[in-house]
C-alpha cells in the first residue's frame, strides 16, 4: 500500500478511480471528472499545493494505491476560508464503492492527519454529512469530537462538524 501523490504513470489507474465513481449518486471532489489531459490535471494539482487555484485554498491530494489500484483519496486542504470553515472542513475523502467498509477511509485519514501534525496544524476540522454514519464512524476513530450539526441553506445538507485534536 502508498498514500501519495499522483505521478504521470498513474493515468489508467486514475482514469479506474473515476469510472469506479461513474454509478455514485454522491460523489466527491476528489473523484470528479477531468475537465482536461491528465498532465494538466497533474500541472493543476501541483499549483494547488502552493496557491488558490479556482478560489480554491491551497491543497494537496493524496491517493490509497494498492495493487496498482486507487482505493481512496484525500483532498487535504491547509487553510480554511468561510465555506470550509462552516461545511467543508480541511479534509475531505473517499473511498471507491468496492473498497469501502474495509478500513480504508480510517487509514486514509490516520496518514493525512500525520502530514497536518507535521505541518503544525492544529485543531483539523473535517465534517460529514450527517446521513453519513460510515464517515462519521471513521472521524470518530481518528480523534474527533463532534462540535455540532449545521445546515448549509444552499444545498439543505446538514453537516456533522468534528474537530481533531493534534
Amino acid at each position: 500500500m502508498t498514500f501519495r501523490e499522483l505521478q504521470l504513470a498513474d493515468e489508467t489507474i486514475f482514469n479506474n478511480w473515476i469510472k469506479d465513481w461513474k454509478q455514485e449518486t454522491k460523489k466527491v471532489s476528489i473523484a470528479t471528472s477531468l475537465d482536461s489531459t491528465f498532465s494538466q490535471y497533474l500541472i493543476n494539482l501541483e499549483k494547488m499545493k502552493t496557491h488558490n487555484v479556482n478560489h480554491l485554498v491551497k491543497a494537496t491530494n493524496y491517493f490509497f494505491i494498492e495493487d496498482n489500484i486507487i482505493k481512496g483519496g484525500v483532498s487535504a486542504r491547509w487553510d480554511l476560508n468561510d465555506h470550509l470553515l462552516k461545511f467543508g472542513g480541511h479534509i475531505g475523502y473517499g473511498v471507491s464503492p468496492a473498497w469501502r467498509k474495509q478500513g480504508v477511509a480510517k487509514q486514509m485519514l490516520k496518514l493525512t492527519l500525520a502530514f497536518y501534525k507535521a505541518r503544525h496544524i492544529s485543531p483539523i476540522l473535517i465534517t460529514a454529512e450527517i446521513w453519513n454514519t460510515a464517515s462519521r464512524k471513521t472521524i470518530e476513530s481518528n480523534g474527533g469530537i463532534l462540535e455540532n450539526i449545521v445546515n448549509e441553506p444552499d444545498t439543505d445538507k446538514y453537516w456533522c462538524r468534528y474537530w481533531v485534536d493534534l
